[in-house]
């Protein structure tokens, strides 16, 4: 039984970007925040700032494949309703002054996110037709860099005039308001009549052969690129630039993010996800490269990395109707889950990666992860080599 929404009706996928919109100003507020209250209100050196953090990001690891398995069973809509609780209750943070509590909070924050991104990007590939999926992919991105340009400048303008508790007790109204607009969201997960998927790590041993795995590389390995580039606000620092010079390029990409998630999308919607894929992968190549030789110049890290960086998101824009090429609705929930959990595994690398690395020679990582993305332009080929594929899943039914 299929219990899902005429297709003409556009207020799932309306609802899923207001609520996608208030989770981004809640989210990345927190997340911009949270290592100035760790260091300044409950004085934690920096190291201990970024064990938390990490910690966050471990927690966010092991819930989207618990999440995944969930949202297959419960629906992508309850899941996403639980994740974004969880990131409301976690504004807390900023209230309690006591260690263990904070910690703990930010890790519920961490699960939180996995289960909202995994369940809310399987509700989009539901929601929107194909013929719509990569714009809404794109304006369904939007929630974050949007969300961050409305949440960051009003929570500035809070602990101005106030302090963190204050903050706090906002992020946590604003999220349990968008809880509930969650809540009011149709239910349009697939259920069928036979037996429920499990929610434990073996239930995701089917998506590690073949078409799904490869999707995996291709999240992971460009990923791996958009870790490094977290660290180049501090790059365009060390080359000369000042914080203004670092606050113009987090505006100009974010710009040049947007507009390129716009048309990726419709360039997938016009002509399928295989040729903006393939782009996006050759524009990294070429950004990289560009940083390579353009290293120890701002103007250089400012062009080549923001057109990185666009291009990058426009891989995030694409995922979803990735999904749909390569798995079948009733496991989307899973596959998300597994893409998150790599996806939040390859920034840690990508950052890690990049901090050992930039100090023996600034353009090594960039070589590395240039390899990297090689190989994924690569793997474009079978992955979209459909006659490839029903031929192998021919002979599977066969047996």
């Amino acid at each position: 039984m299929v219990n899902q929404l005429s297709s003409n009706s556009r207020w799932p996928l309306y609802g899923l970007l207001i609520v996608q919109l208030l989770n981004g100003i809640v989210l990345m507020p927190s997340n911009n925040f949270i290592p100035i209250y760790l260091n300044e209100t409950m004085d934690l050196p920096v190291r201990q700032v970024a064990q938390v953090i990490a910690f966050g990001q471990v927690v966010g690891m092991f819930a989207s494949l618990v999440g995944g398995g969930l949202s297959d069973r419960w629906g992508h809509k309850r899941v996403l309703t639980l994740g974004i609780v969880a990131t409301a209750l976690s504004g807390f943070a900023f209230v309690f002054r006591v260690p263990w509590i904070v910690v703990a909070l930010w890790g519920v924050s961490g699960a939180g996110l996995g289960f909202a991104t995994l369940s809310s990007q399987g509700y989009l590939t539901l929601a929107a037709s194909a013929h719509t999926l990569g714009l809404f992919s794109a304006l369904y991105n939007w929630g974050y860099t949007i969300g961050g340009a409305i949440g960051n400048p009003i929570a500035a303008v809070i602990l101005d005039r106030g302090d963190f508790t204050i903050l706090g007790f906002a992020l946590v109204g604003l999220g349990l308001f968008t809880t509930l607009f969650a809540a009011i969201l149709p239910s349009i997960h697939q259920k069928t009549d036979e037996a429920e998927p499990g929610t434990s790590v073996g239930s995701y041993k089917s998506l590690l052969n073949g078409r799904i795995a490869l999707l995996g590389l291709l999240r992971f390995l460009p990923t791996c690129y958009y870790g490094l580039m977290v660290l180049l606000p501090l790059l365009i620092k060390q080359q000369g630039g000042s914080n203004t010079a670092v606050a113009w390029y987090a505006a100009g990409s974010a710009i040049i993010a947007s507009l390129t998630q716009l048309v990726a999308g419709r360039m997938s919607d016009r002509w399928g996800v295989r040729y903006p894929t393939v782009i996006s992968f050759i524009v990294i190549l070429l950004a990289i490269g560009g940083t390579i030789i353009t290293a120890q110049s701002v103007w250089g890290l400012y062009i080549f990395g923001a057109f990185g960086v666009s291009a990058a998101w426009a891989l995030s824009t694409l995922l979803p109707g990735m999904v749909t090429v390569a798995a079948e609705p009733d496991i989307h929930g899973r596959v998300f889950g597994m893409l998150h959990l790599l996806w939040t595994f390859a920034m840690m690398l990508g950052t890690l990666l990049g901090g050992a690395l930039l100090e023996i020679n600034i353009r090594l990582p960039f070589i590395i992860v240039g390899v990297l993305n090689l190989i994924a332009l690569g793997l474009t080929v079978p992955f979209f080599e459909t006659k490839l594929w029903q031929k192998q899943k021919a002979l599977t039914d066969a047996l």
